[in-house]
């Protein structure tokens, strides 16, 4: 597939995705005052339109790095036996390893400062809804969201497999930043709702370091960083980090220097959520390290 018929599969990705959540947004909103115009409403469109360009090249890149690196140590039976599987197991297993990556990568994006620069540009969202989903550092979204990728090129998954996973991904991706009310009641353990998200972007101190899986909050409870209140959403979105409310502004922020100075201060506790802080409780003891999608 070339760049463009990527890019255009995006566009008609989000056509379909705008007559779905904006009148969802409507008709069950969690945060009744805002609006379809709200604050930031251009900034996220332009990372709708033209920060998924980088994002796709950014991608590319760290993809086809890690593959060539690790393409000669995966076994042959490993890939025989993923091939070997059915349709949905194939499915089910990339959703469930490419989750586990995420978790963990995620994680490591708050807690090791220089990568909580390029992490802070998304977690500046302070009105979250389905277009704000898209406000992501390419570099972020590069090393975070390609794990799965990875995955299924190094095990040879069927094209249809890794096609289904990243539709439902994208959809999913969308629904858990929208301004909705929704949950699915006892299986809200299962499968990430978007109230469990909106606590992972909350700027309150009893929630900063929680939830970080993208799917599945299991990984959550296992690794003791879960928070869940389905009764209500958070009262305030960001970080206290100066993120710029430009696109330019926003894809530099990380390499400015104000940037570097914030981020190398062990004992400050000026960020939302920044990893230089050891807050008590499970996230901060556990070790962030990669344990592997």
């Amino acid at each position: 597939m070339t760049f463009l018929e990527s890019y255009a599969d995006r566009v008609l990705l989000l056509l379909w995705a705008s007559v779905v959540f904006i009148p969802l947004e409507r008709l069950v909103p969690r945060a009744r005052h805002q609006t379809l115009r709200r604050a930031d409403l251009k900034l996220d469109l332009a990372y709708t339109f033209v920060g998924v360009i980088p994002i796709m090249f950014a991608s590319a890149i760290f993809v086809t790095g890690v593959v060539a690196a690790l393409s000669n140590l995966v076994p042959d039976p490993a890939r025989a036996f993923v091939q070997s599987q059915p349709l949905w197991a194939q499915v089910v297993a990339l959703m469930v390893l490419g989750d586990l990556y995420y978790y963990w990568v995620h994680r490591l994006f708050h807690r090791v400062p220089f990568l909580w620069r390029f992490h802070a540009v998304h977690h500046s969202i302070e009105h979250m809804d389905w277009i704000a989903a898209h406000r992501t550092h390419p570099l972020d979204t590069a090393i975070t969201n390609s794990g799965v990728v990875i995955l299924a090129i190094l095990l040879d998954f069927q094209v249809a497999a890794f096609a289904i996973f990243s539709t439902q991904f994208a959809i999913h991706s969308l629904l858990k930043h929208s301004n909705v009310r929704i949950g699915w009641g006892p299986l809200r353990w299962l499968y990430l709702t978007p109230t469990f998200h909106h606590w992972h972007h909350a700027n309150s101190e009893d929630a900063y370091d929680k939830n970080f899986a993208g799917q599945f909050p299991v990984w959550d409870l296992l690794f003791g960083t879960a928070i869940m209140r389905e009764d209500h959403g958070p009262e305030k979105y960001g970080t206290n980090d100066p993120v710029p409310r430009t696109f330019a502004g926003s894809l530099l922020y990380p390499f400015r220097r104000h940037a570097v100075d914030a981020g190398a201060g062990e004992n400050e506790n000026a960020s939302r959520g920044a990893p230089v802080f050891e807050r008590p409780g499970p996230a901060s003891t556990a070790s962030p390290g990669l344990s592997h999608p």
